[in-house]
């Protein structure tokens, strides 16, 4: 939390960086005040506001909700694969207000600042963009999210070889590609820390975002050339997307009535045609396929990464290429237990929920 002070008022607004899910919290202490009011604009121009009254000396807001408003076009976002890096529109601006008045609604105290809010949510002690291992599978589509502070350049290395270094034009959540790169054993992006912008951050007991200078972030990308399988994409808890090819289990096609009966309304047992006409029908059919998949024997780190994919609210299934432009349908992850063991690899297993499909209604 950041603090502003005229006088005897007292203003507590977030860090330069924020989650959109996580507390987004503005305090407002003073005395001789009655009421403040908040408003807060995004990068699209949208503004929100609200009122309160101020009770023994202070007030709060909570600006997430508007936040959360803000990104509620997420799965209508389109990720360009054939392309170097694309803003992934999981980060977005936001410019505040805040007004405050004293019982004679006289302006006490006006204050604007600005918080750069990412799609997702931080637990404490975690930290953010930081250096990490991840899996390329190189026949499917793939990207690889990196938030950078400001305007900066990712070096690429390929199987140790580099290659032309990716220009990134501002402070925004990317989604770096793989795009006219091979590799048959890894590659890796790096982006070098800065003095001046950190683009690495913890999350501290204090819901305080703590800027890492001169960190750089360092991203291995395992090579993986399989190609049967079931792969799926979501939005991780930090804004990311995230990618796994998973091997199938057997599907469950469950067929569900809805409203159905038959009956014979008294008519006639006329069976003109070798049929009952007399018999009254109304019936709805549809189908609710779930399909398991597994991730045979990860370790402990790669089990959390893919744990996460339970916790996403927006996961896709890829569904092959259309003139070369991936395909992706959205499903959802079955709500269960999940235990995670001591032993050193597991196999990780959730069960795909696909969408309902409406058989024949007559």
């Amino acid at each position: 939390m950041r603090t502003h002070n005229t006088g005897n008022i007292t203003i507590e607004y977030p860090d330069a960086i924020s989650f959109a899910f996580n507390p987004t919290v503005v305090n407002v202490y003073g005395e001789n005040v009655t009421k403040a009011e908040i408003e807060v604009t995004d990068s699209s121009g949208k503004v929100y506001t609200e009122k309160r009254e101020i009770f023994k000396n202070n007030v709060f807001f909570d600006i997430s909700q508007y936040i959360q408003c803000s990104f509620g076009a997420v799965n209508e976002i389109k990720v360009p694969y054939s392309v170097q890096a694309s803003d992934s529109a999981l980060g977005m601006n936001f410019t505040c207000a805040v007004t405050v008045y004293s019982a004679s609604s006289v302006l006490v105290d006006s204050f604007s600042f600005s918080t750069f809010a990412i799609w997702g949510a931080m637990r404490v002690g975690e930290r953010f963009n930081g250096s990490r291992n991840l899996t390329w599978f190189k026949n499917y589509p793939f990207s690889v999210g990196i938030y950078a502070a400001a305007a900066g350049s990712v070096q690429v290395k390929a199987d140790g070889v580099v290659k032309s270094s990716i220009q990134l034009s501002k402070q925004a959540m990317w989604n770096v590609f793989p795009y006219g790169v091979t590799a048959n054993d890894s590659i890796e992006f790096y982006l070098p820390g800065s003095g001046t912008a950190a683009s690495v951050f913890d999350h501290t007991f204090d819901y305080t975002f703590k800027g890492l200078l001169n960190t750089p972030v360092n991203i291995v990308c395992k090579v993986d050339d399989s190609d049967c399988g079931v792969y799926l994409r979501w939005i991780g808890r930090h804004g990311m997307y995230c990618y796994w090819l998973f091997q199938p289990g057997d599907e469950t096609r469950q067929v569900v009535n809805d409203g159905e009966f038959l009956r014979n309304n008294m008519e006639d047992y006329s069976y003109k045609n070798g049929y009952h006409g007399g018999t009254g029908r109304k019936q709805r059919k549809t189908e609710n396929d779930t399909l398991p998949v597994c991730a045979p024997l990860v370790d402990s780190d790669t089990w959390d990464f893919l744990f996460e994919l339970v916790t996403s609210p927006v996961v896709d299934m890829f569904a092959g290429y259309d003139g070369g432009t991936p395909q992706w349908k959205g499903v959802n992850v079955s709500v269960e237990n999940f235990v995670k063991t001591k032993e050193s690899l597991q196999d990780f297993v959730c069960t795909i929920i696909l969408p309902e499909l409406n058989l024949q209604s007559l």
